[in-house]
């Protein structure tokens, strides 16, 4: 991973971007088609000038045009055919690549989508660049259908489990995962992948991951262009204590670190949160996922949860594992109480599995979906039966983990359609209040483990504080980022709950008491390529598009160092225990990019827009698109140099 130092000194723009470097390249590619043409084609000097025969010329036996389609019969959806248009047609100029968005994502997130589009154009490739709604994205351009776009990208989520556990990342490019929105596919990642995700043993585990990540990065199954640290800004006169979480930063819903372990330095006990989005329920099991999913975490725990060093730590089970390889047997924490009053037994954990099993819990399907059936040991004893061996049942899942009460759950009907009035959990927080849109209201659990000054000392060292801490926690809805900002400055909110821009930060800790703070992240940004397109499919393309991205670039001048980017397209980020740095690496290197699009038999016409192969090429073309060829090179094909 290459991490950039923090360089402020140029004047930026509202999102953070030096008007001296990048806004001027980024200006400068959007006034022209193709920056990439100005030259001809690569090294050859001509690249395709008028001399050259454009029809389209396809060997005998092989079509002029291919359409987008489905390469392989997907198990996960049944469409005849998929919502991508993009064909690729021999001898001729491609058309504009769809690229899409959402500027609700990050406050970067047009800048970024620039610089791939940048990117393109040095290849000679318009780019048709979608800002889109977030909600939109997931609702219609990700679905198992395939994505509406060539490129997609997004930054995913700093859920604890992408932290720690490699299957959130990696699984979701297995064949059968309904996240696997690219409709990507390599045999030997496949069989890595479904042999990692039963592999219980840890070290044996290790070995296989490190490989898929090689596959994947070598294969450029996506393009992951950095890991964007979180950056906020808090009130530091009032509070101390602040937890510097990976991914989440020290105020985001993910992890709950900074609200157990913060103290006041005044009277003010009540912490309020500045946010934008707003929960839509209080049914965390059946949550569509966004704000509730995350929120009503304080009020419930896991059987697990996850460190701010990204391991895994008893929640409601203190210890327990394996038995065999599809058998796990846990003990339960003694002595808890659910917020009502009424003891936490494992007849809870069986109770919550089965309903989750037959009412589908939405949020909850990465927990209980390996398990077969659950028995109930002891007081506090809870043996799992799992239907295969799962090796990510220890970490991801357990952590993922809900526990609801029996008593207050087993006379529900209809779980799904249920909002309770007064949701009651075994969590740190208890719930006070919620009025939709407006705010969310928790009050402390005197009596949970968090709040134990040793405890807390044990599992966050040098970062813990001792105390009383705080009373409660607010969450109040906030119109836009500047209206936060001038909350935060006028003390009616303590601390920012998003991400904000580098400028935005600083603007806001350009108020005495408020200050800037900057975490690592182990989420990365993936830029989804359609495979389904046949220019996607052409492994030498792939290549060329990661050689002409420069992420060091936008995280110097946009992100002014405050990110990383990974060494090669790997979505593991070297803040985990999982992260493998021996993996192929395509530097940015455009002219290297282009001489291999000449090479595999793209031309430029005049104007420097790329074109697609024609005569042998084309016919060699087709052959690296086919299933069982688009993970393979013109030399594992014995294709030659068409330069």
């Amino acid at each position: 991973m290459r991490r950039k130092d923090d360089d402020k000194s140029d004047s930026r723009t509202d999102s953070g971007v030096t008007r001296r470097g990048y806004v001027a390249a980024t200006a400068a590619t959007l006034g022209t088609s193709a920056l990439a043409g100005c030259g001809g084609g690569g090294d050859g000097g001509d690249g395709g000038g008028s001399g050259q025969d454009l029809t389209p010329d396809a060997p005998e036996g092989t079509s002029e045009t291919i359409e987008t389609q489905y390469w392989r019969e997907w198990d996960t959806f049944d469409a005849e055919s998929p919502s991508l248009d993009y064909s690729a047609t021999a001898g001729a100029a491609l058309d504009p690549l769809p690229v899409e968005f959402s500027s609700e994502d990050d406050p970067w997130m047009r800048e970024h989508a620039l610089m791939v589009q940048r990117g393109l154009n040095e290849l000679g490739i318009d780019a048709q660049l979608n800002d889109r709604p977030l909600n939109q994205l997931y609702a219609q351009s990700w679905s198992t259908d395939g994505l509406d776009a060539v490129i997609s990208m997004s930054t995913h989520g700093p859920d604890p489990q992408r932290g720690l556990d490699p299957n959130p990342l990696l699984m979701r490019r297995s064949e059968g995962n309904l996240s696997n929105y690219d409709n990507y596919y390599h045999p030997d990642l496949q069989e890595l992948l479904i042999e990692q995700s039963q592999e219980t043993d840890r070290a044996q585990r290790e070995e296989l991951v490190d490989q898929a990540q090689e596959i994947f990065a070598e294969d450029v199954g996506a393009l992951i262009t950095l890991f964007s640290d979180v950056v906020t800004a808090v009130n530091t006169n009032k509070w101390s204590g602040y937890v510097q979480t990976p991914g989440n930063g020290p105020t985001g819903d993910s992890f709950q670190w900074t609200e157990v372990n913060l103290q006041p330095e005044g009277d003010d006990s009540d912490y309020v949160k500045g946010v934008t989005t707003s929960m839509n329920s209080l049914n965390l099991p059946w949550a569509a996922g966004g704000a509730e999913e995350k929120r009503l975490t304080f009020i419930y725990d896991g059987l697990f949860d996850a460190t701010p060093d990204l391991d895994v730590t008893p929640a409601l089970a203190t210890g327990g594992g394996f038995v065999d390889d599809t058998t796990v047997e846990l003990t339960l924490r003694e002595g808890v109480e659910w917020h009502d009053g009424e003891p936490f037994t494992a007849e809870d954990v069986k109770f919550t599995v089965e309903m989750y099993k037959e009412y589908s819990a939405s949020s909850q399907t990465p927990f209980y979906e390996p398990i077969d059936s659950v028995e109930v040991l002891g007081d506090h004893e809870v043996r799992f039966n799992l239907t295969n061996p799962d090796a990510s049942f220890m970490t991801q899942r357990m952590v993922r983990s809900v526990i609801i009460p029996k008593h207050k759950w087993e006379t529900v009907d209809n779980p799904s359609q249920y909002n309770p009035d007064n949701p009651v959990g075994t969590g740190p927080f208890q719930f006070e209040d919620w009025e939709q849109g407006t705010r969310f209201e928790v009050s402390r659990n005197e009596g949970h483990w968090m709040f134990d000054d040793d405890w807390r000392a044990d599992t966050l060292g040098d970062v813990a504080e001792s105390g009383e801490g705080i009373e409660r926690v607010i969450w109040i809805n906030v119109g836009n980022i500047d209206s936060m900002i001038g909350s935060l400055q006028g003390g009616e909110i303590d601390a920012v709950g998003t991400t904000l821009s580098n400028s935005q930060a600083e603007r806001a800790s350009s108020t005495s008491g408020v200050e800037t703070m900057v975490s690592g992240n182990f989420a990365p940004l993936d830029n989804k390529l359609a495979f389904t397109c046949p220019l996607i499919r052409d492994k030498e393309f792939r290549i060329a598009l990661s050689k002409a991205v420069d992420s060091e670039t936008f995280v110097e001048d946009v992100l002014q160092g405050r990110g990383s980017v990974p060494s090669g397209e790997n979505p593991i980020s070297d803040l985990t225990q999982w992260h493998n740095d021996s993996v192929t690496d395509y530097e940015y290197d455009t002219e290297e990019a282009r001489s291999i699009l000449e090479q595999a038999g793209y031309t430029w016409d005049e104007e420097g827009n790329l074109r697609f192969p024609n005569g042998d090429a084309w016919g060699a073309f087709v052959e690296r698109i086919q299933d069982g060829n688009q993970y393979k090179r013109r030399e594992d094909l014995d294709q030659p140099d068409f330069s």
